[in-house]
């Protein structure tokens, strides 16, 4: 998805200048460290971070979200009402038009317990397999998007074939200010609106080319080629 590598790139250049480099708009418009912002030693990830800014364990941000069944690779359609989401590197792997186990709340983070692969989750969805853990914030100054961008940006420890997501909720994330987190929320969520806008195109253009290909192999259906206008002008 071409499209969306693009909008994912666009989107983590803004994250690291605004949470790596810290140079998200000051009062003024200019950036905040390289325009002299106050910065505070934080121990947590030896380095300084913006003044009142602060960190949290991954867990103690973490909300609560309903338990829904995780959909067999049996139970997988080739086309719903829902996509069903897992661990794996494909995106969207089947689909299930089972209302009652969809995942209504979005957008969401998605996070391999075994893979520990990152997703981001902005439409409804069914949890696919073992292993998925979802990911809501309980701190509005930690929105979905930038969720997703930390926890995806993270190393995280991997002592052979486990579970990770207890070592994921150990780790710490910055929280910033509100001012900063609303401001970000601004800049960030257009990009992602487009992004999930494309996923359900591609998805849908998919769905056309796999039926019309067999006919087309078929000779079931022809394209034709557009008429060509031959008249010359004098």
């Amino acid at each position: 998805m071409p499209l969306n590598r693009n909008l994912e790139a666009m989107a983590r250049q803004l994250y690291d200048y605004w949470f790596v480099q810290f140079d998200f708009p000051d009062e003024n418009g200019r950036p905040y460290k390289s325009s002299g912002g106050k910065m505070v030693w934080n121990e947590k990830f030896t380095k300084e971070l913006p003044e009142v800014w602060t960190v949290s364990p991954i867990g103690q941000i973490l909300d609560k979200y309903p338990s829904t069944k995780r959909f067999d690779t049996s139970e997988y359609l080739k086309e719903g009402l829902f996509p069903i989401i897992d661990q794996g590197e494909s995106y969207i792997i089947g689909y299930t038009n089972d209302s009652k186990n969809i995942l209504y709340r979005h957008p969401a983070v998605l996070f391999g317990d075994h893979s520990t692969r990152v997703k981001y989750l902005g439409f409804p969805f069914g949890r696919g397999a073992d292993g998925t853990q979802i990911l809501y914030s309980n701190d509005e100054r930690i929105s979905p998007w930038f969720l997703f961008l930390f926890v995806s940006s993270l190393s995280i420890p991997n002592p052979g074939y486990s579970r990770h997501f207890k070592y994921l909720k150990e780790m710490h994330i910055i929280i910033p200010s509100q001012k900063v987190a609303d401001e970000f929320v601004d800049v960030i969520k257009p990009l992602f609106d487009k992004w999930t806008d494309n996923v359900m195109q591609i998805a849908q253009l998919t769905k056309q080319r796999d039926e019309l290909l067999p006919l087309l192999m078929s000779g079931q259906v022809s394209v034709m080629p557009p008429e060509v206008n031959c008249d010359l002008a004098a």
